[in-house]
């Protein structure tokens, strides 16, 4: 079943059970009003019929009684008939075969007034008393007929029908303005095809759920356009990075091989081969690594981690490599628990993130050096900064940084793969870490990492 045949159907059977709830309500309503009317009209009749009746109550002349067997009269339309407390007939007025049982002549006794069945006609029952004390049952019973009643029955069913059908077109209706946008957006996202995701869909004036609706559509196509344009980038990018070192291995086999050498150029030769085999084992490698962060992230396992002995660690294995660098670690944090230098996140990952931007300050300084300081944040949580003396980075080229591959003037004379800031930016938001550069074009480059509070 189609959404708007649904609403359709929803709206109407709402609307009529509220329509019909409201007007039974009034017809009863009426309907007892007028039952009201009509017994008060009964007991007016019986008192003024007992009152002319028992004006003079010793000369009544008792009519010969009635049994169910001999009552052979035609119904009457209206019927009166009074009793003493023994029972006995005082008067009668076209009683036709009604007839008053035991039980009920000792209920209206009792209860002094109730509404009782006279043979087949609604009646009224009232006890009353003569000038003289004496006590009298007096039955006063009549056709319940209401014009009035009738037709307001018809007219509320007419009513109720009418606003019935004027409900199903007005739903029907307004059901399809409604989702006449949502067509809107299911012809426009038919129309994507994987040429043109950058298409996004025609947003709406109002600020209503589909306006929401369309901007979840949008956001969506704006990552999805996004991955198929780091995809082809990588693909593109990786296939430069290992052509250029393989073509360059390839040539330099082939110029030795082409005639007799020295053992100084075959060993030149050599050199010159194993830096770029190195270099090819380097992206590689990188390669491997930012493949895990993208395909098992879901599955990457996070304890607590003491944030100050992970930088000393990755000060110690840098400085082990690289003994000519120079790492400077200062904490300021003014307590010396370990929960309040811990955060949450993978050790291995978070290692290798603040190992690259170590090894990257260190490798663009002059004079190789880097600072680290850790501190507590102004919201709570750690910030670490990384700082450098190397030569910055330009405005243009800071947004640019942590896309693969991507290399900036300064850094496309100095060895890399162009994969690492990349690499350090996938692990970070994968532990929820801000990361934010403030660079001075004329030297020094500050990183700031703003690691959530545990």
């Amino acid at each position: 079943m189609q959404i708007r045949t649904r609403l359709t159907l929803q709206f109407i059977f709402t609307v009529a059970s509220i329509l019909a709830l409201a007007l039974g309500f009034v017809y009863i309503r009426y309907k007892r009003s007028l039952e009201e009317e009509f017994y008060r009209g009964l007991r007016f009749k019986a008192i003024m019929t007992a009152q002319m009746v028992l004006r003079q109550e010793d000369k009544i002349i008792y009519p010969e009684q009635e049994t169910p067997d001999s009552l052979a009269l035609l119904p009457a339309s209206e019927a009166i008939a009074i009793y003493n407390n023994k029972k006995e007939k005082v008067f009668a007025m076209n009683q036709g075969r009604n007839f008053l049982p035991e039980q009920t002549f000792e209920g209206i006794r009792s209860l002094g007034e109730c509404r009782i069945t006279f043979g087949d006609l609604p009646a009224l029952g009232i006890k009353h008393y003569s000038v003289s004390g004496n006590e009298y049952v007096v039955v006063a019973a009549s056709v319940f007929q209401s014009e009035e009643l009738k037709q307001l029955r018809n007219i509320l069913l007419l009513s109720f029908f009418i606003a019935v059908a004027l409900v199903a077109i007005g739903g029907w209706f307004f059901a399809g303005q409604a989702l006449a946008p949502v067509s809107r957006i299911v012809d426009q996202v038919e129309r994507i095809l994987p040429s043109n995701l950058g298409v996004l869909l025609q947003s709406p004036t109002t600020h209503d759920e589909i306006g929401r609706l369309v901007q979840t559509f949008n956001g969506l196509l704006d990552r999805i356009y996004f991955a198929f344009q780091m995809q082809k980038r990588f693909v593109s990018n990786v296939s430069h990075e290992l052509k250029n070192p393989i073509s360059i291995i390839i040539a330099q086999l082939e110029v030795s091989l082409g005639k007799s050498r020295t053992s100084e150029e075959y060993q030149e030769t050599m050199q010159s081969v194993l830096e770029d085999s190195r270099h090819m084992a380097e992206i590689t490698d990188k390669l491997l690594q930012m493949a895990r962060v993208y395909s098992e992230d879901s599955s990457i396992s996070f304890t607590d981690i003491q944030l100050d002995t992970l930088v000393f660690q990755v000060r110690e294995m840098l400085l082990r490599g690289h003994p000519e660098y120079t790492i400077e670690v200062d904490f300021a944090l003014n307590t010396s628990e370990d929960s309040q230098m811990a955060v949450l996140g993978n050790e291995a990952l978070l290692k290798l993130a603040i190992s690259n931007l170590v090894e990257n300050g260190c490798k663009f300084s002059p004079d190789k050096a880097v600072y680290l300081i850790l501190k507590r944040g102004a919201v709570g949580g750690l910030e670490l900064f990384i700082q450098d003396n190397g030569p910055g980075i330009p405005d243009k080229d800071l947004p640019l940084v942590f896309q693969p591959f991507y290399r900036g003037v300064q850094q496309a004379k100095a060895p890399g793969s162009g994969i690492g800031l990349s690499l350090v930016d996938s692990i970070l938001r994968l532990h929820q870490t801000t990361i934010e550069i403030t660079s001075n074009p004329k030297g020094g480059t500050i990183f700031r990492l703003c690691f959530p509070q545990k």
